[in-house]
């Protein structure tokens, strides 16, 4: 594996961290300023402040108390700087009383700084 390769499943294992951390700005650290974040429900997050803030509100509410493990797929570099990294995700929350778990496919966009 390369060294690129590892730093991609590294920023991977950085989100899941922050996730279970419930650490809305970890979360949205990883992003780019400006960066876009499409959800699970389809509606687009326009730069790291919303994401940050959004992140904070489902921690906050219904993922609070949730479990994410965000497993590294594959990764399709397009240029030396730019990769599609392809993860699933699966989250384990409570809905009520009642255990509920979803399982989501995030595509991120990685750029090389």
């Amino acid at each position: 594996m390369t060294t690129d390769e590892l730093s991609v499943q590294n920023i991977v294992g950085q989100l899941e961290i922050a996730w279970n951390n419930y650490d809305s700005a970890s979360f949205a650290e990883l992003f780019v300023e400006d960066a876009n974040f499409i959800h699970i429900f389809g509606g687009q997050l326009d730069g790291r402040t919303a994401i940050e803030a959004a992140h904070r509100l489902i921690f906050d509410t219904i993922y609070k108390g949730s479990q994410a493990r965000f497993l590294f797929q594959s990764v399709r570099f397009v240029s030396p700087e730019v990769a599609i990294v392809f993860v699933r995700a699966h989250v384990k929350f409570k809905e009520g009383n009642e255990m509920r778990e979803i399982e989501t496919r995030p595509t991120l966009i990685v750029v090389k700084e």
